[in-house]
């Protein structure tokens, strides 16, 4: 229990993070989920002496996170700057790992070699995903962009294949150079191998299960999401790389795409949706685990010097201007290549210089530092943690102020005010060609109500009007009533029936919406504990009923009558909200009155023409609003990219529908 309370704390806390990020949009998210994170340490105890299970965030958060990288990765890209992507991955990470394992070691003496190396291996990894966070604002080049993700695709593995090494050669006193040169091979261009060959397995798996009619959501995204868990585990297991084997995976699952889409559009349209609130949220766990783990590694390095404290702190900042200017220099020289002119060259180096931005992995390689060393305390764990921590801070912190001065704000394709009014066009002309047609009114009506859900959501301008506008329809349904009775067209008893079943069953019979629900609850109880009781007296009676013709002639009277009723009565209604003694200054508060009775006219009057015609009516609206679009882009009134946004919006409103349509059946 106490494992499923930390872990919704961190929920809560990612999803209180983008919520403030929606309205600081100034603020990089990253930035603010650490600020929550640190809140979190400071009101949770549990959080005040946190240490996290490096393996269990390998695993759980990182593999996901590398392969849905891979798995959205640009192979055409990808395939153009490999040499780049390489020399940036590879041979930028190895000198930067060997001249600040020097420097640290130089700078902090008593700090052994090895862990001087480890320590450059922790801070030597970049993360795309938090260079997206810090540059969302601005306008990063395509080019450099592209750069940036590759590369941090890879250089992580060599990282961490120099972190073990490193590790291995302190903890056993030994290293060979020729050993650590076929291990990092091995573990390197093994991953590599194992992932492709573990992600090519299982693309034909999930296309076999698809040509064999075994795709429904619950299979093929289930295995979807268990992929990278257990590429991870089997490379662990094959002691190669399980970053780079999860990475490797992805990038076959994304070449093999053509293969996967297969699948249904709801498949996909839930994969899609499912990995991405997976990556937003695993994400913000890792700088919201950032902010936890400060306070405790802070107050472990105080609590022994304060200004030692400070030294690391200058430390961090060295190393942090050590590695800008390498990866600057690196590219000034042309050991890396980005194709950009010749006058843009220095700024684009500098560009991509301060947007080596580290995260995820550079956390999880501090956090994988051991705890013990031969029963003792690993010495200088919490220090290599603070060092690492500042770097990352740095690291989103400078950008952050630099980058703004270098790159323009990033322009939207199109304004929102644009959109909005284009959209509004659009549903407007559907709802006119919709009228035209002249089909059933209640199911034009019906229709045209739903089209108009989708400028925006309906919101109650008055209670108190929209209680009045209830009460007068509910006096009209009772007038009905009363001329039904009168004309002898229905009995007494029928009446109570009906007004019996209305009050029972509608969330708006009453002016209260507490008592409205109180009503509910009471009836499902009553519902509950007569079925309970009387069990085998409504078993008995059912039997009956199916082999008892007068019965069932007796029960379908009734609901037949009911029925009869309900229509009259909904006409009637329609009519009063149509008529001049309705204020039609609340429009917003007559329509959500007409769609209550609109849908509960549908809930009784169900039939199979009333569906086909609204069916009908449905895909008229959505190819009105296709032609709509396309008329409008060939005369150049919408640009490209904002008919692209009414295209996806029409489509999704149609998947919608479609998945919706049997709501009556």
């Amino acid at each position: 229990m106490e494992i499923v309370f930390l872990v919704l704390v961190l929920v809560i806390a990612v999803l209180i993070s983008n919520i403030i990020a929606s309205k600081l949009t100034q603020v990089p998210l990253a930035f603010i989920e650490i600020a929550i994170g640190l809140l979190v340490a400071f009101i949770v105890p549990y959080y005040r002496h946190y240490t996290m299970n490096p393996d269990l965030f390998m695993l759980v958060v990182l593999a996901p996170l590398m392969f849905y990288d891979g798995l959205n990765t640009n192979m055409r890209a990808l395939r153009r700057s490999f040499s780049t992507t390489l020399s940036l991955a590879v041979g930028l990470a190895l000198v930067t790992i060997s001249i600040v394992g020097v420097v640290t070691h130089l700078t902090l003496t008593e700090l052994a070699l090895p862990l001087s190396f480890a320590l450059a291996a922790i801070i030597t990894p970049t993360d795309a995903v938090a260079v997206s966070s810090v540059t969302a604002n601005i306008e990063m080049p395509e080019e450099g962009m592209q750069t940036l993700k590759n590369e941090s695709l890879f250089n992580d593995a060599s990282g961490i294949v120099i972190f073990d090494l490193a590790l291995q050669a302190f903890t056993t006193g030994k290293f060979s150079f020729t050993f650590g040169f076929f291990d990092f091979s091995y573990v390197f261009l093994g991953g590599l191998l194992l992932g492709m060959i573990l992600g090519s397995l299982l693309v034909s798996l999930r296309t076999f299960l698809i040509s064999h009619r075994m795709d429904n959501s619950s299979v093929i995204v289930t295995l979807g999401i268990l992929t990278p868990f257990f590429v991870y585990f089997v490379a662990e297991l094959a002691h190669v790389s399980g970053i780079l084997a999860v990475v490797a995976a992805g990038l076959v699952h994304g070449v093999q795409e053509g293969r996967l889409r297969l699948t249904s559009t709801k498949i996909q349209v839930v994969s899609n949706t499912t990995w991405e609130v997976l990556s937003d949220n695993l994400n913000g766990f890792v700088f919201v685990l950032l902010g936890v783990s400060l306070p405790t590694v802070i107050a472990d390095i105080s609590y022994r010097n304060n200004s030692f404290l400070l030294f690391l702190m200058g430390l961090s900042i060295l190393l942090y201007a050590l590695m800008t200017i390498l990866r600057y220099l690196w590219l000034r020289m042309g050991f890396a290549t980005i194709r950009v002119r010749p006058e843009y060259k220095n700024t684009n180096c500098w560009i991509i210089a301060l947007s080596g931005i580290h995260g995820t992995i550079t956390l999880a390689l501090a956090f994988s530092l051991p705890l013990t060393l031969h029963g003792t305390v690993f010495p200088y764990r919490n220090d290599l943690l603070f060092v690492a921590s500042i770097v990352i801070i740095l690291s989103m912190l400078v950008p952050s102020l630099i980058l703004p001065a270098l790159l323009p704000r990033q322009k939207e394709p199109f304004l929102w005010e644009d959109a909005n009014s284009a959209r509004r066009k659009m549903i407007n002309y559907a709802i006119q060609k919709i009228t035209e047609l002249n089909e059933d009114p209640l199911e034009t009506q019906a229709v045209i109500s739903t089209l108009h859900s989708q400028n925006k959501p309906e919101k109650i301008e008055s209670r108190r009007i929209l209680r009045q506008l209830f009460a007068q329809t509910r006096d009209v349904e009772n007038d009905v009533l009363d001329e039904m009775v009168a004309n002898e067209d229905i009995t007494e008893k029928e009446r109570r029936l009906y007004q019996r079943t209305m009050l029972t069953r509608d969330a708006h019979s009453d002016n209260s919406v507490l008592k409205s629900i109180w009503r509910q609850i009471a009836y499902r109880f009553i519902y509950f504990f007569k079925r309970l009781t009387h069990s085998r007296k409504i078993k008995i009676a059912q039997q009956q009923m199916k082999h008892n013709s007068k019965l069932m002639k007796k029960f379908k009277s009734k609901h037949d009558t009911i029925v009869e009723i309900e229509n009259r009565a909904t006409q009637e209604a329609f009519k009063y909200l149509k008529s001049p003694k309705v204020n039609k200054e609340s429009r917003t508060d007559i329509s959500i009155v007409q769609r209550y009775y609109r849908e509960r006219h549908r809930r009784y009057q169900n039939n199979s023409n009333s569906n086909e015609i609204q069916e009908e009516l449905f895909i008229k609206a959505f190819q009105f609003e296709y032609n709509y679009v396309q008329n409008q882009l060939t005369e150049n009134k919408l640009t490209r990219e904002l008919a692209s946004a009414l295209y996806e919006q029409i489509s999704n409103d149609e998947l919608i529908y479609m998945q919706n349509d049997e709501i009556y059946d």
